[in-house]
């Protein structure tokens, strides 16, 4: 048994299946009804026979199979069992659910795994799959799994365009890809600077060490030039400072939908990280004590008697 893991390769490969599994356990414990786009979600993120089942079945009916799975009351084999002939794959496939939900415990069966462990028999596959973890002495499936896949290129080039599909406007999702970015050597990093296409504050918050959070007067910066694209413009120059601010958020007044006229179809409008609130100010202040942040507005929130940091935007349009 031969496991990659002495190269930067393979903290690419790691982390790959960390978001992965971030994903996938985000659609499994949804309550609400699933969509399509989940599915989607599942079919791009997951590794064995599953994958392609989930293609070809309906949202309800694939929600409705693994709620199943996870009702206790019988026995995890018979469950298995159970959910392995409504889906028409072997019941080893039918772990994948639970291998990204409990990785130091659960193998995948993955193509790797299968070629590995070489049996499809239920209790042979897990007792021999967790003797070879304890074995490796790695931490869980996740990083076992990551050691036996063979990358045929980088992995630098699924990095780079991970972040060039980040934008401004859900720039949260930027977060577990910037402690793997410390971790990549110079000349990684280099390649990775070179071919990133990125907005520039993407780029600084992938790269940069924050000073602190900041909230932006969505309303305050808009109304200065009546520009919404003013914002993207700040957060430009906020990219370029001295001292760089990180995360953000954008609290708007709610009466803005009425001032950016054909803007409102704007990618603001439905980013995670725009509050619409009247008063904005209330918002405003309530973020930024929260979350020990600077404020970026030309308002001096006077009549609220606060001494929070604050920064006039004003000084980016001089």
């Amino acid at each position: 048994m031969v496991l990659n893991i002495y190269d930067f390769d393979y903290l690419i490969r790691m982390r790959k299946l960390q978001i992965k599994r971030e994903r996938v356990i985000q659609i499994l414990k949804k309550v609400e009804p699933w969509s399509q786009e989940d599915l989607k979600i599942l079919s791009d993120n997951l590794l064995g026979p599953m994958r392609k089942i989930v293609k070809h079945e309906t949202a309800e009916f694939f929600q409705s199979c693994l709620n199943e799975l996870f009702v206790k009351g019988h026995p995890l084999a018979e469950r298995l069992k159970i959910l392995s002939k409504k889906l028409s794959i072997s019941i080893v496939a039918c772990l994948e659910p639970l291998f990204w939900l409990k990785p130091s415990l659960y193998p995948p069966p993955s193509e790797e795994m299968l070629a590995l462990v070489d049996t499809e028999e239920l209790f042979s596959f897990v007792s021999i799959s967790r003797r070879l973890l304890r074995e490796s002495m790695l931490k869980d499936f996740i990083e076992f799994q990551a050691a036996l896949t063979k990358s045929e290129t980088s992995e630098v080039a699924w990095f780079i365009d991970e972040i060039n599909h980040i934008t401004v406007y859900d720039c949260g999702k930027i977060e577990p890809y910037r402690q793997l970015y410390k971790e990549l050597d110079q000349v990684m990093q280099n390649e990775v600077d070179s071919k990133l296409r990125c907005h520039s504050y993407v780029k600084a918050a992938l790269k940069r060490k924050a000073k602190q959070p900041m909230v932006l007067d969505g309303s305050n910066i808009f109304m200065l030039r009546r520009k919404l694209s003013d914002l993207e413009f700040t957060l430009e120059e906020i990219a370029r400072a001295d001292h760089f601010f990180y995360p953000f958020w954008v609290v708007f007044d709610r009466n803005i939908i009425h001032l950016v006229k054909d803007e409102i179809t704007s990618p603001w409008f439905r980013s995670p990280l725009v509050y619409l609130h009247s008063p904005a100010d209330e918002q405003i202040l309530k973020i930024a004590k929260e979350e020990n942040a600077v404020i970026l507005s030309s308002d001096r929130f006077r009549q609220w008697s606060t001494d929070l940091p604050r920064i006039d935007p004003r000084r980016f349009f001089a």
